[in-house]
């Protein structure tokens, strides 16, 4: 799962996740673009995978991650090892 995240097994390491895990990377994909890109079958598909607490969590972090990158970005904040 970490290696597909962070894209360090490519395709293949994507490919090889949970059909869940897939959908839920994709819609951090879309998230990232725009929440209002979200459709209606994207989001078809996360429900049929996660219940929706889960999904309310899986976009928590989704946020916060991309809070936090902006923040940083923005702050020229270097990250730690």
């Amino acid at each position: 799962m970490l290696g597909a995240i962070q894209d360090r097994g490519g395709q293949r390491a994507i490919d090889a996740l949970e059909q869940g895990w897939q959908t839920a990377l994709e819609y951090a994909d879309v998230i990232h673009r725009g929440g209002h890109d979200v459709t209606d079958e994207l989001y078809g598909r996360l429900r049929a995978a996660w219940d929706e607490g889960q999904i309310v969590e899986i976009t928590l972090v989704i946020g916060m991650t991309e809070y936090f990158n902006r923040f940083n970005d923005s702050l020229r904040v270097e990250p730690t090892k």
